[in-house]
């Protein structure tokens, strides 16, 4: 997936996604050197031992 930044004010970069939505990412997520009208490629990756670790604190919850 694509984005391309559409405006920055401060410390937050406002992206306009492929598919239309707007999102706000914090400049040390973003390469550095990234302004303005640069193209974004956007991606997610799963966190195995975050989410070992976020099951394991809803499972106390619930006890």
């Amino acid at each position: 997936m694509r984005a391309v930044i559409d405006s920055a004010k401060g410390e937050y970069f406002r992206c306009l996604m492929e598919n239309g939505d707007l999102i706000t990412i914090h400049k040390s997520s973003l390469p550095a050197g990234a302004h303005e009208g640069d193209i974004l490629q956007i991606q997610f990756s799963l966190d195995q031992e975050g989410t070992k670790k976020q099951r394991e604190l809803m499972a106390q919850m619930q006890s």
